[in-house]
């Protein structure tokens, strides 16, 4: 085994990360030389840095905006659910199955 370290680009980590996902870990790793544990911890790395980016992309004020509207949009869910809750009670007071004749 070699005492040198390969290095990999960035076009040839994608390359090979795509090869992985149509093709298995297994598969990857004979085709280009490469240890399966390296293509997982590429894989990690990736779906982390996409995460971040997703997180970031987002300003604080933006986020803010959303909490609001999420927290609206949830008060306004259980006023409805309110409003069906006391129909149904006042239908079960005033159903003609439940008077007496």
């Amino acid at each position: 085994m070699s005492k040198h370290r390969r290095h990999w680009s960035e076009s040839e980590k994608k390359a090979i990360l795509q090869y992985y996902q149509e093709h298995g870990v297994t598969s990857a790793s004979r085709q280009f030389e490469v240890s399966t544990s390296m293509i997982y911890r590429w894989a990690s790395d990736s779906s982390s840095a996409t995460v971040k980016e997703v997180e970031t992309s987002v300003s604080i004020k933006e986020y803010h905006r959303l909490l609001r509207e999420n927290q609206a949009l949830k008060e306004l869910v259980a006023e409805k659910e309110l409003e069906i809750r006391i129909k149904d009670a006042l239908l079960k007071k005033t159903s003609p199955l439940n008077k007496s004749g």
